[in-house]
């Protein structure tokens, strides 16, 4: 079996990369620059590189030629409110013309069931968002693929890594978490190699997973809990501050990311770590992922 893996060099995608690679299979790595690290650790470890951009029908369709299987995953909208709509399309409709045979896609929890969350009438969320991430699900399961797997991830344990620390958690160096998430409020935690572990499950045993939507987290936390195993971990003083959702885009925090640390307060993901482990699954807790990544968490 030859797997297309997009988004190779991130951390969704590339951990499913190298998971795969791990069990033996053929992947086939989707990159735009072979020469970037990331490319070149895959290539290290027996990847083969597809250069191509979502962009670029013509190039997807030859990193797709000869493939059995697709993971897909691509980025949530930012300028341009269709821009992942339009990558689910291009890469869905030259997985068709390649006779591909088997989609695992990666969305987000809740993306089922976003219309009925406190405060969407009232268009108090971005409303783009959990559109798009519906849309895109709807291309993969409406393309008629033979198998098709949705995987709901929850917030990622590597955002508190490097380098996404840096942009999401910018006072971690410095030895502080300052958001606005509420202190009682749990954060549903998943690592990128558990969201790897339920892709590759997925792609060896087709016929139990076709048709599947599967929410996945791992662990349930609190900021102050985080604060507190961080601290323990990298033997230093980590406080966790909760701050008024316009102080923080005020200094410099992403608007989208301090409005969805709101909406953790309000509704937050629906997922829990029980469903994988219906899977057969035993997902990571955060302090053996933080253990194992300690040198990459910053304070």
């Amino acid at each position: 079996m030859t797997i297309l893996v997009t988004g190779a060099t991130g951390a969704q995608g590339g951990a499913v990369a190298h998971a795969l690679l791990a069990q033996g299979k053929a992947v086939r790595a989707l990159v735009r620059d072979p020469h970037s690290p990331s490319a070149r650790a895959l290539e290290r470890a027996d990847a083969t590189l597809a250069i191509g951009r979502f962009e670029d029908g013509a190039s997807l369709r030859a990193a797709l030629s000869g493939a059995d299987a697709l993971f897909s995953v691509q980025t949530a909208p930012g300028a341009e409110r269709d821009s992942e709509r339009m990558q689910a399309r291009a890469l869905i409709d030259a997985a068709r013309a390649e006779n591909v045979r088997h989609v695992v896609h990666g969305s987000v929890s809740n993306a089922g069931s976003f219309r009925t969350m406190e405060g969407w009438a009232a268009g108090r969320w971005e409303a783009n968002y959990w559109e798009s991430k519906e849309d895109t699900e709807a291309i993969v399961r409406d393309a008629g693929f033979p198998v098709h797997t949705i995987l709901r991830p929850a917030f990622m344990m590597d955002n508190f890594a490097m380098p996404k620390a840096a942009g999401m958690f910018p006072d971690l160096a410095q030895g502080a978490i300052r958001t606005a998430i509420a202190p009682e409020t749990p954060m549903v935690l998943i690592a990128a190699e558990d969201i790897a572990r339920m892709a590759c499950a997925a792609f060896a045993a087709p016929d139990a997973f076709a048709g599947r939507v599967i929410e996945l987290a791992g662990d349930l936390l609190t900021l102050p809990e985080i604060a507190r195993l961080l601290a323990m971990i990298k033997g230093k003083t980590i406080v966790c501050e909760s701050w008024d959702a316009d102080a923080l885009i005020a200094r410099g925090q992403h608007d989208g990311w301090v409005r969805m640390q709101i909406w953790m307060n309000i509704v937050n993901y629906p997922a829990r770590p029980e469903e994988m482990m219906d899977w057969g699954i035993q997902p990571t807790s955060f302090a053996d992922w933080a253990r194992r990544h300690a040198d990459m968490i910053s304070g």
